[in-house]
Parts: structure tokens; C-alpha cells; sequence
């Protein structure tokens, strides 16, 4: 079976397909509609297709191999909260992850000299080596996902998702 071509119009994806009543197809809000529909489908659709191949190959979930990830690649000390801002996840499921992790041996908890509320978080050997698998299997993934793009299609859209994600900080600290 031929995979399914995505038709931008196909308003199949769940949105709502009605938004093009409220103002002119060629302002400002109409883009920034599209685009944010076009981004959220996107990370819908990555996400699902990464968790149906990773779990099967390294069995671990999304939320396990990207806490080890983050925390293979983030200087240390690494706090409960500074995960949960590098994860962009609330508390409770990243406890649950860290919870699930702890027990088995993927990581530690190491009490905060300088807060005794506080944790730091460290990723143990046996997680190093998760890493180590999951990587090669999500390069594989990446690279067949995004075999359409050239090199330079793949630069242009990493600026402009730095400035949504940029944008949307701003957004947030404005009263």
C-alpha cells in the first residue's frame, strides 16, 4: 500500500477547517493560523511515528529515552525543574518518568546540598547506555522522515521554529 500523501487542504487532519471565515485568506491571522496548524500537525504526527518504531526497537517511551537524552547532554547539576523546563513537561508525568527510571537504574536523585527541597539528577551508566541505543535508531527515523528536505530547506526551517519557540517565551513573559 502506497503511504498517505498530505493534502494541505484536507481539513481530515482534525482542525477545523471554518477559520477561513473569520478574516481574509491573505492577512496576518489567517497565516499565522495555517502555520500553527501545519506545526502542530507535524509534531502530532512526528511524535506518533517515533513512539510507534522507538518503543518496539529499544523499549523505551518517548518520555524515557528523552529524559535520558537531555540529561546525557545537560551539564551537570540538573534539577527536577530544570528538567521540566528543558522537557517542557509538567511535574507529575515527569516524576512518573523519573519515578520509573530511578527504579531501574537509569538513573539517580541526589539531594541538593544547597536546597533541601531540591534534587539533582543524574544520569547513571546503564542510561548512558539506553542512549547509546536509542540514537541510532532515532538518526534512522530522522533520516526517513526528513529524506525529502535538503540541507539547506532543513537550516531555513530550524530558524524559523528557533523564532516560534523564541516567540512564544516572549509571549509568555508579557503580563
Amino acid at each position: 500500500m502506497a503511504p498517505e500523501k498530505f493534502d494541505r487542504s484536507d481539513p481530515s487532519d482534525g482542525q477545523p477547517s471554518h477559520h477561513r471565515g473569520y478574516s481574509s485568506g491573505d492577512s496576518r491571522d489567517e497565516m499565522e493560523f495555517e502555520l500553527t496548524r501545519l506545526l502542530s500537525l507535524a509534531a502530532r504526527r512526528w511524535g506518533t511515528y517515533v513512539e510507534s518504531r522507538m518503543m518496539p526497537t529499544t523499549g523505551q517511551s518517548r518520555s524515557r529515552w528523552q529524559t535520558l537524552f537531555v540529561l546525557s547532554v545537560a551539564p551537570p547539576p540538573v534539577t527536577t525543574s530544570d528538567l521540566s523546563a528543558r522537557l517542557a513537561i509538567q511535574w507529575p508525568p515527569l516524576i512518573r518518568t523519573l519515578n520509573s527510571l530511578e527504579e531501574d537504574g537509569l538513573i539517580r536523585r541526589i539531594d541538593n546540598p544547597n536546597d533541601k527541597r531540591s534534587r539533582y539528577i543524574e544520569i547513571t551508566p546503564a542510561g548512558l547506555d539506553v542512549v547509546a541505543q536509542v540514537q541510532p535508531a532515532l538518526s534512522r527515523f530522522r533520516g526517513k522522515a526528513f529524506a525529502g528536505l535538503t540541507m539547506e530547506e532543513m537550516d531555513v526551517a530550524s530558524h524559523i521554529l528557533e523564532k516560534i519557540i523564541q516567540g512564544v517565551s516572549d509571549a509568555q513573559s508579557e503580563p
